[in-house]
């Protein structure tokens, strides 16, 4: 998998991590699969940490493109950790609007496009993040209007605070008022538990393995994989 604007060495990722939550010493910011022919499906991700691989040991280890071979699907990615939909990112690549420039929607033609976001916007602005999640969800509609348009919202880490539940619920509200078809994976809300790095909040490589198993069944589960 092609990915550019990257930085630093990956060893040093989860002890970063760890200090700086979705902050890394890597980052990319577009990405397309060649596993693929061109006239397979595309899964295109813009989001942080967990969509760049960050626990897994490579982006390529990530889910998104684990999800993508498990459905034998094109992924393409454009990802920076410590980015949201207010929070600019560790690389300033973010915020989610801006991330979501350099994916190639309007001729990709992606069949499902997913934001992963929220941690890293815990305690912003209810007001702000609500407008900042209507222009992304709105952008996707209007580069990529046959694609399905999913979010998935705030990961857990450890027992999650009062201040992320609230979050987690500004971003499912905004992204539902955007758009009414929009698909809700709320790893909050449907307690989602996998094995995670010991910061607990990046996903191991088994960990990113359960998030691509489990998005793989909701596909199947919404009819996304016909």
């Amino acid at each position: 998998m092609k990915r550019v604007s990257r930085f630093g060495i990956y060893a040093t990722v989860v002890a970063a991590a760890a200090v700086i939550g979705l902050g890394a010493q890597h980052g990319h910011a577009g990405a397309t699969g060649p596993e693929a022919a061109q006239d397979r499906p595309t899964l295109a991700v813009v989001g942080a940490s967990i969509s760049d691989g960050v626990g897994a040991g490579s982006p390529q280890k990530g889910w998104p493109v684990l999800l993508a071979h498990q459905l034998g699907w094109r992924s393409t990615v454009s990802a920076d950790p410590g980015a949201g939909y207010v929070a600019p990112g560790y690389h300033k690549l973010g915020p989610m609007e801006r991330l979501l420039g350099k994916l190639q929607l309007a001729s990709d033609h992606p069949t499902v496009v997913i934001v992963q976001a929220g941690y890293n916007d815990i305690g912003t602005s209810p007001a702000q993040l609500t407008a900042n999640v209507h222009k992304v969800i709105g952008e996707i509609r209007t580069q990529a209007p046959d694609a399905a348009v999913g979010v998935i919202t705030v990961f857990p880490k450890g027992e999650a605070t009062p201040a992320a539940w609230a979050t987690d619920k500004i971003i499912v509200a905004a992204a539902r008022d955007a758009y009414p078809k929009v698909y809700v994976f709320d790893p909050l809300g449907s307690h989602w538990v996998f094995p995670t790095v010991a910061d607990r909040l990046h996903p191991t490589a088994a960990g990113h393995q359960w998030i691509a198993n489990r998005l793989a069944s909701d596909f199947r589960h919404y009819g996304l994989t016909r």
